[in-house]
């Protein structure tokens, strides 16, 4: 009997722990800003128009926190990040981030001095945030003080989903 028992509580165990190493391979959209809690389905609506394949996708919105943002980002967690500007300076560094000229207009580029810088290797300029204000679909129906910035973590293996996120929102602003 105490054999069986070991048996079972040794299955049991192999069973959490190996249900435990599985993160899903969800597009994860982070918010860290004042927008309430609910305004979520309005920018889940938004995500699904905007993202063309049929993707899962989830949705975490935080209060204003730096703590919480270098947690998360330390955690490889997010495919994009909306930040409220001012936790900028504990998220932007430029070898960590994905370029975003892709997503943004030429005229964009161009007329954007914030957030771009030159790759040291390459010698060339890239964009690696950009602003997001209130004419956004993504924010539609929030009155924000300040505008939110975007970001894409050089690790995110979403990066062609973020990218197409952020096209959408930029070429619908």
């Amino acid at each position: 009997m105490k054999n069986v028992f070991r048996l079972l509580l040794l299955i049991v165990l192999i069973v959490m722990v190996s249900g435990c190493g599985n993160k899903e391979d969800k597009f994860e959209v982070f918010f860290f800003s004042d927008i309430p809690s609910s305004f979520a389905e309005g920018i889940e609506n938004v995500i699904k128009e905007a993202v063309s394949v049929e993707e899962e996708f989830e949705l975490f919105m935080f209060p204003v926190t730096y703590e919480r943002l270098v947690v998360e980002i330390a955690a490889h967690n997010g495919d994009i990040f909306f930040l409220k500007e001012e936790l900028m300076s504990a998220a932007y560094a430029p070898e960590g981030l994905v370029p975003l000229e892709k997503a943004v207009s030429e005229e964009l580029f161009e007329n954007t001095n914030e957030y771009k810088d030159v790759n040291s290797e390459t010698g060339e300029t890239h964009l690696y945030a950009v602003r997001i204000d209130n004419s956004s679909p993504l924010l539609k129906g929030i009155e924000l003080q300040d505008p939110l910035v975007a970001i894409v973590p050089v690790y995110s293996d979403k990066e062609a989903l973020s990218l197409e996120l952020l096209q959408y929102i930029m070429k619908h602003s």
